[in-house]
């Protein structure tokens, strides 16, 4: 048992931070050891805000961003259609994200989530009761004037567009699709 815990030990002492590669392609090292942050390898030294930085973005990877609105907000890299996205957030206590983005503030601070998908990412806005009557999942009604549409949407094509998504070709601006399709989606709680 000693000897698994001296290696356990070892081993953490070794795993690294935060690591990169200088210009010149030599490892560069920062880990956690005796208590503080330490550099090692052919690099200049991190500054305490590039470290905290590295840990933050590793940690929203795998949680939920908490943003100035004081919601949490996670994009979910699963495809699936509009119903069993907002299923899935209610699962973990979420509903596809509105408030957020019907705020620009806060929507600036969520693009750079929600474009990591790199792919068409469902919001909790629809018209699925009153055709033409967009309503936020948090029971907002939407206005024309005041939500993120690209030009010439909802279009309803078809008659049967009824659920609003971002769109990485409209400019990650807002597009309206058949909910059956499936798509990325972006869940918000409030905390």
């Amino acid at each position: 048992m000693k000897c698994s815990l001296r290696i356990f030990s070892i081993f953490i002492w070794f795993l690294p931070v935060a690591q990169s590669t200088t210009q010149h392609g030599e490892l560069c090292v920062t880990k956690w050891k005796n208590g503080h942050f330490v550099t090692e390898g052919s690099c200049q030294s991190p500054s305490t805000n590039d470290i905290v930085k590295q840990l933050k973005q590793r940690v929203y990877k795998n949680t939920w961003y908490v943003a100035t609105n004081n919601f949490s907000y996670k994009l979910f890299h699963d495809k699936v259609s509009y119903e069993t996205a907002q299923y899935e957030c209610q699962k973990r206590g979420a509903n596809l994200a509105a408030a957020g983005i019907r705020d620009p503030a806060v929507r600036s601070e969520l693009m750079p989530l929600i474009k990591e998908a790199a792919f068409d990412t469902w919001i909790g806005l629809d018209d699925i009761q009153q055709e033409g009557k967009f309503v936020w999942k948090d029971g907002v009604t939407s206005t024309r004037e005041k939500t993120y549409w690209f030009v010439n949407q909802p279009d309803n094509q078809g008659g049967i567009e009824d659920c609003a998504h971002f769109r990485p070709h409209y400019d990650w601006m807002l597009n309206d699709e058949p909910c059956s399709k499936h798509l990325k989606f972006f869940c918000e709680r409030r905390n």
